[in-house]
């Protein structure tokens, strides 16, 4: 086992902004076919949407949904302004089909000076956290670590951390789902992005999601150790490129295009 951080408070654990789950296991990544020079390169910038109302509240946001705060706009607005200013414009937009995530990538691409649309995927979303949703973070957070506790468990896996949520889940007809499910759909989901933009030899894209999806996706592909402790931050940009049917993780929790120039 890689450890990536020690076990942290249960009031750091935040599944919906900072994935705060203590000692996280490397994913294998599966071998990558052979490549040649004239294989297309897709960058995707992979964001974090901005602060939502739920997210100010401290209270579990997964399927269940918020608009963005006066804050999460800002953010949003200036991370588009500045990777725009670094990157130039981005040739495809996507993001999940909720409201923080189109409103984020609306006023990124706005930023941007940007005409094109994002279009929503709901294989982006967030992980969904069943009977837990809308509830308050240090409630779940306290179940979860105490259920894993009763197993001997004080530094669990990102893995043990979701199985953990859907096992002390308060309302068993609304199942919570864990982070191989939400790397599943988010690999397929990017693959299929990925795969169009090649076609169409575009070769920036930019792709809007939330941050424990975005974590499990990370560890997916072997980035475990490169996850902040605090989890990915909301407006970070995640860097990937896609070349021939393989993912490389080229940077991380990038929060320098969310400060004001």
């Amino acid at each position: 086992m890689t450890r990536l951080i020690p076990r942290l408070a249960i009031a750091a654990v935040a599944v919906l902004g900072a994935a705060a789950l203590g000692g996280w296991t490397t994913v294998p990544a599966a071998a990558a076919p052979p490549t040649s020079n004239r294989d297309p390169v897709v960058q995707v910038y992979l964001t974090r949407h901005g602060e939502t109302i739920l997210n100010a509240l401290h209270l579990v946001q997964g399927w269940s949904d918020s608009p963005l705060t006066a804050a999460g706009r800002a953010t949003a607005t200036t991370v588009g302004t500045n990777l725009g200013a670094e990157i130039g414009q981005v040739d495809a937009a996507y993001s999940a089909d909720m409201v923080r995530h189109y409103e984020t990538a609306t006023r990124m691409l706005q930023g941007m000076g940007s005409k094109l649309s994002a279009t929503r995927v709901e294989g982006l979303r967030e992980l969904n956290f069943g009977g837990w949703e809308g509830a308050k973070q240090s409630a779940m957070g306290g179940a979860a670590f105490a259920y894993l506790a009763q197993q001997g468990i004080t530094e669990p896996t990102l893995g043990q951390m979701t199985d953990a949520i859907g096992a002390t889940n308060p309302v068993s007809a609304l199942p919570a789902e864990n982070c191989d499910d939400v790397a599943d759909r988010m690999l397929s989901s990017l693959n299929a992005i990925a795969k169009d933009a090649a076609k169409h030899r575009d070769d920036k894209i930019l792709v809007v999601s939330s941050g424990l999806s975005i974590s499990c996706l990370l560890v997916d592909l072997g980035a475990t150790d490169r996850v902040p402790e605090t989890g990915i931050a909301n407006g970070a940009v995640n860097l990937l490129t896609y070349k021939a049917g393989a993912w490389t993780v080229e940077s991380v929790n990038d929060t320098h295009y969310a400060t004001q120039p």
